[in-house]
């Protein structure tokens, strides 16, 4: 009776490892809170943001924090100020407790003024992961508006959608 019982457990963990392999979508709704520091992550003088996410979606709800710095630059035609991403990488917590690991390659907000509100894009890659992400690969995009509730905090929702590429 052990036996059987030992071949089908063996066969489940062989089949549920196999399924985290491959190719899956990355698409997360998220709302959460971004801080100012006193961080200067490049000494320009402009303060790093810390980041807290709350991530619901596919390939699971997560939580995710994260560091970056925006420096400010020309605006474009409608945006009373513009900033161009310095540097930031993030991670994905999920219940299970793997995580992913994230870096940005490219991101702009537009900030206006009347009504105060912010919007952005940003783009990078997946760097890795733990659990049932270890060595993952991939890209992504993010759209996000962000809402200043005082000097140093904003409110900001947006979305994640990407590829996640874990190798067999």
């Amino acid at each position: 009776m052990k036996l059987p019982l030992t071949i089908f457990v063996c066969a489940g963990l062989i089949m549920s490892a196999s399924a985290q392999a491959g190719e899956m979508r990355l698409n997360h709704r998220f709302s959460g809170v971004t801080q100012q520091t006193k961080i200067d992550l490049n000494e320009d003088g402009v303060f790093a943001d810390l980041i807290s996410f709350q991530m619901k979606g596919s390939p699971g709800n997560a939580t995710a924090q994260a560091q970056g710095e925006f420096h400010p630059i020309e605006p474009n035609p409608g945006c009373d100020a513009q900033s161009e991403l310095v540097y930031q990488t993030f991670v994905e917590t999920f219940k299970d407790g793997s995580m992913l690991f994230f870096m940005t390659t490219a991101g702009q907000n537009c900030v206006n003024f009347a009504p105060l509100s912010i919007e952005g894009e940003l783009t990078g890659i997946i760097i890795g992961g733990t659990g049932r992400f270890v060595g993952a690969t991939g890209s992504w995009m993010v759209e996000f508006e962000a809402f200043p509730v005082g000097p140093t905090m904003s409110a900001t929702i947006g979305n994640l959608k990407g590829t996640i590429v874990v190798p067999d």
